[in-house]
């Protein structure tokens, strides 16, 4: 029963929410103002994304590796995702898409991550405790 409530409110950010307008509205407008093309959602790094932060969730942990070790490329690969580039941004305690993306911008790492110009997919999603998970990528090169 608790990971289909994780599930479900990691679904929050998802594709066809108002959040996720939001969301593709300020990252694309970021990358916009760098002279950077758009990003287009992903359903295979949202689940990649999902998976994360449901894992994080559910044990108590906040990193890029995942409990079993797993990297964020592997994670894509699970979902059929096969990455040429492949980035990840986490973040714990944002409340809005804008507060995420903002701590993201101020943070070096981060923003080069938003900020790649060979990357256009993205999959973002937060689970319980404000964990946000945002997977960019390009598929198949």
């Amino acid at each position: 029963m608790f990971k289909i409530a994780v599930f479900m409110l990691a679904l929050m950010v998802g594709a066809a929410s108002a959040e996720a307008q939001q969301v593709r509205q300020l990252l694309n407008g970021l990358r916009s103002e760098a002279g950077l093309g758009p990003l287009s959602p992903s359903p295979r790094l949202e689940a990649t994304a999902m998976a994360h932060a449901m894992d994080m969730s559910e044990n108590g942990f906040f990193s890029h590796d995942g409990s079993d070790g797993s990297t964020v490329k592997g994670r894509a690969q699970a979902q059929g995702y096969r990455p040429c580039r492949i980035a990840e941004n986490i973040s714990y305690g944002s409340k809005t898409p804008a507060e995420v993306l903002g701590r993201w911008m101020k943070s070096k790492p981060h923003r080069r991550n938003l900020l790649l110009r060979d990357v256009v997919d993205y999959g973002l999603v937060r689970a319980p405790g404000n964990i946000w998970v945002l997977v960019l990528g390009r598929d198949g090169c």
